[in-house]
């Protein structure tokens, strides 16, 4: 083998080599840039998902807040309906306890015109009842004081008919 031979081969271990340490340089430059692509893809992914987090939170803070309009909506809404229904159901009843008040209130004003009138007439009759009794009574001692006589045994003198046509008849109730 020859000098030829050798340089040959150191020419060839050479490019080998330089073109080995070239692929090696390019493919740990490429390496090197497969992570720094890596590296920025995953801060870009996190910096969107960030993002898209911001937009969901949000959304979902517009998404709750119109729910809650739309809850305070349907809640005025069914208060008003309920309140409508309530109001149409109750009129009847109101109505019916109004009517019904005013009977009572026209029965006790009957009763109480009922009242006094036999108050009146229970006065009257005990105003007349006692006329009756007192003149019983003068009746009575009338007749005891004819029967004195009799009973010492002289004639006593005959009632008088004015006494006993005087006493007054009871009147006609007209109620």
């Amino acid at each position: 083998m020859g000098m030829s031979s050798v340089l040959i081969i150191s020419l060839a271990a050479g490019v080998i080599l330089v073109v080995g340490g070239s692929v090696l340089m390019y493919m740990a430059n490429l390496v090197k840039n497969a992570y720094e692509i890596k590296v920025q893809i995953v801060s870009d992914v996190d910096e969107r998902f960030a993002k898209l987090s911001e937009e969901l939170d949000k959304k979902s803070r517009w998404i709750k807040r119109d729910l809650l309009e739309e809850l305070d909506k349907v809640k005025q809404a069914l208060s008003a309906e309920n309140a409508r229904n309530y109001n149409e159901m109750s009129q009847p009843l109101v109505k019916r306890l109004e009517d019904f008040d005013q009977y009572l209130r026209a029965d006790h004003v009957e009763w109480v015109k009922a009242v006094d009138t036999d108050r009146q007439n229970l006065t009257t009759l005990d105003s007349r009842l006692r006329s009756v009794r007192r003149e019983i009574k003068k009746i009575e001692e009338r007749l005891a004081i004819d029967a004195l006589p009799e009973a010492v045994g002289e004639t006593a003198p005959a009632p008088e008919p004015a006494a006993t046509a005087a006493a007054p008849a009871p009147p006609v109730n007209p109620a």
